[in-house]
């Protein structure tokens, strides 16, 4: 009897590391970096982005893979000589990453996480006015077009409180370029409700 109790006292403590579900919505602060011939310069935009990320928890330890996707909503306005450019952007966004997490206690986790993404680009659209006229393209038309889909880099950490809710920062960098020129870049801000 005392070596049944042993083990559901063991049982309950490993536990601790199970899989789990995170829904989150994410701010995402964009920067388009533009490099050829010796030089480079940023324009940078934002992006909201809606996902779920499933933690599949790896063995005995607080080791987790976590695939996941995400649509993702990119915006910008320029202004520049009296030309008004709104470039809108809709994507859906793949990441896989490698995550450990540290229990601080009994209701505070540090999950600090790496790994990459698939980004494919669905809709597109550049909207020029000028002079109270208004002309707009898509963002693939044409031999310079933006590409459908890139491959980055994410790093960063979450923190997650009571197994309940997250909050998070992030930075990615594309490894293909959306242009010929240019790749994104930028900083992630992540509220999640875990599950």
């Amino acid at each position: 009897q005392q070596q049944v109790v042993q083990e559901k006292v063991s049982y309950s403590s490993a536990s601790d590391n199970e899989s789990f579900g995170m829904l989150y919505v994410q701010y995402n602060a964009v920067t388009q970096h533009m490099s050829h011939d010796g030089h480079s310069y940023n324009v940078n935009g934002s992006a909201v982005s809606l996902g779920y990320s499933h933690y599949i928890v790896l063995g005995d330890m607080p080791l987790y893979l976590s695939p996941g996707a995400a649509v993702q909503w990119f915006f910008h306005t320029d202004k520049e000589f009296g030309y008004k450019t709104k470039t809108n952007m809709i994507s859906a966004k793949i990441p896989v990453n490698v995550m450990y997490s540290f229990k601080i206690g009994d209701s505070f986790r540090i999950e600090p996480y790496a790994g990459i993404y698939g980004r494919i680009n669905i809709w597109g659209e550049a909207k020029t006015t000028y002079d109270g006229h208004s002309e707009s393209s898509s963002l693939f038309d044409g031999d310079n077009g933006a590409k459908r889909f890139q491959l980055g880099a994410n790093v960063g950490v979450n923190f997650r409180f009571n197994d309940k809710f997250a909050v998070g920062a992030g930075y990615f960098n594309d490894i293909t370029k959306i242009y010929e020129h240019t790749t994104l870049r930028g900083f992630d801000i992540t509220l999640g409700l875990t599950f």
